[in-house]
């Protein structure tokens, strides 16, 4: 009789496990993570829908940039170190991605979704299907990455350099008087002609007693053609009055007006990718232009080739 209980008992017990091996191994679970971002639901969209941008993000493959660049949106699979993603399905604000490790394969959904009344920022929810026993066989592997990389995203979306090319920051005005000189030549005599007006400016500050304080900035603009429009000027202590026909203006900037900031280094002739960087985030951020654009020199002098390289901040003007 004690057999035959310890029978039943054991009986019971392996239909007990059996059941319960059943249920970890079939049972899905919807699983959702999320994260917020300080853009528009169709500006993150872009971050998701687009293989060249994915790989900037998703772990392993960030920070790989020669990956990124051959990529340029091919639907091909993208491998390396045994992994691997490749787009299932996409909209302009979601991606269906299949992540792989070796032989094993998952689907993993990221979304953009506008979930305030604010249309200027926006979260991106993470959804992904799994049995119980997969997500604890399978956690270090591609559901971890899958999290990991959802974090990556925020990290690579609010990092200015990596996302813009650029270090860009809010700052505000603090030189405010100026010395203005404006002139339109031809594009093949832009540098002589730039270095020619900043020595008229130091020159004619230094007729004026304006106190120049070794600030210059810049900006161009093209004008037809083959013309280009110059803007220089320099930063001066003193007050003047300039006289009708001299060329020359004084003028006046609004102390801790709000301003874009991005610091450049590289060959003078790129400088215009950092202007590009402020337009694209001022756009990016829905700020508005109170004026020109400019760039302040940090490296000595004004007189520079295309290639010479250069340290300067450029600002936008924004309210």
């Amino acid at each position: 009789m004690a057999s035959k209980q310890k029978y039943v008992y054991g009986l019971i017990i392996i239909i007990l496990l059996a059941a319960l091996a059943a249920y970890l191994g079939f049972s899905t679970t919807t699983y959702r993570h999320h994260i917020a971002l300080p853009y528009s639901m169709i500006k993150t969209g872009e971050q998701l829908n687009n293989t060249e941008n994915i790989v900037k993000w998703y772990l392993p493959f960030a920070g790989n940039d020669s990956l990124s660049q051959s990529v340029r949106n091919s639907n091909n699979r993208i491998s390396s170190n045994n992994y691997s993603i490749q787009v299932a399905d996409r909209s302009s604000v979601n991606v269906v991605l299949e992540a792989g490790y070796k032989e094993k394969y998952r689907r993993f959904v990221f979304e953009a979704v506008s979930d305030s009344g604010d249309m200027d920022v926006c979260s991106v929810y993470l959804t992904y299907k799994s049995t119980l026993l997969e997500h604890w066989l399978d956690k270090g592997s591609l559901e971890k990455k899958a999290v990991q990389s959802l974090e990556s995203l925020k990290t690579y979306m609010e990092d200015t350099r990596r996302f813009y090319g650029f270090e860009i920051e809010y700052t505000t005005v603090v030189d405010t008087s100026f010395i203005f000189l404006s002139t339109t030549v031809p594009s093949t005599e832009k540098r002589a002609v730039t270095k020619k007006i900043f020595d008229q400016l130091i020159a004619y500050a230094e007729q004026k007693n304006a106190g120049y304080n070794g600030t210059r900035i810049f900006y161009s603009v093209p004008f037809g053609t083959d013309q280009i429009m110059l803007f220089a000027s320099i930063g001066v202590t003193n007050r003047i009055i300039t006289n009708p026909g001299e060329g020359f203006s004084y003028k006046r900037m609004p102390f801790g007006k709000n301003l874009l900031m991005a610091s450049y280094q590289g060959p003078y002739k790129d400088v215009v990718k950092a202007y590009t960087a402020l337009e694209n985030f001022k756009a990016d951020h829905h700020l508005s232009s109170m004026a020109i654009p400019y760039q302040k020199f940090i490296s000595e002098g004004y007189d520079f080739a295309d290639e010479q390289v250069v340290q300067m901040k450029v600002y936008y003007p924004i309210f």
